[in-house]
């Protein structure tokens, strides 16, 4: 894991961000693409341009991918509305699954636990749970049901990370160039 020390700005990021790309790696993307993004430190607290607060039961994930689906074809962005939409409902369902299970309190009001769609010239997908625990990437068995969530966000994002929220745990992020 990598974390920059700047005043006011800190982000970390997936294992795999510390990697270059091979050439060729991933469905249209470019041989080393950037995989460490800056974050501002107040930047969940910056107005979204589409919320949605989560419950910590099963159905969020489908709301959450619903939510994301109809937004980006509200702004003209449907190229990017299947993978988009995939990375949501990954993140929602380890949100979930993982962090509010690791918190003692994920409550369904929206303040630990919820969606945040943003466009600032590229799209980003965030979901907020209350565990202030690092995601990591991990191998999957070859007959486990699980375990494969964040290499779906790795192989479909351009970049993705997480970065702590102030009291309210961490945001799981994940960045899909427009251009």
């Amino acid at each position: 894991m990598s974390r920059l020390a700047q005043p006011a700005i800190r982000t970390e990021t997936g294992p795999a961000a510390l990697r270059p790309m091979a050439a060729g790696a991933g469905p249209g993307r470019r041989a080393g693409r950037p995989r460490v993004m800056r974050v501002p430190a107040d930047w969940w607290d910056s107005p979204p341009a589409v919320g949605c607060p989560l419950s910590p039961g099963l159905q969020s994930g489908r709301a959450a991918r619903h939510l994301t689906r109809s937004t980006l074809r509200d702004w003209g962005l449907t190229q990017l509305a299947e993978d988009a939409e995939a990375i949501v409902g990954e993140l929602v369902a380890n949100a979930v699954t993982h962090g509010c299970a690791l918190a003692q309190d994920c409550t369904p009001a929206g303040e630990n636990l919820c969606l945040r769609l943003l466009l600032e010239g590229d799209l980003i997908c965030a979901v907020l749970d209350p565990s202030s625990t690092a995601p990591a990437l991990q191998a999957p068995g070859d007959a486990g049901e699980a375990g494969r969530g964040l290499h779906i966000v790795d192989a479909l994002s351009d970049v993705w990370g997480w970065s702590p929220v102030a009291g309210r745990g961490k945001a799981v992020w994940a960045i899909l160039f427009c251009r």
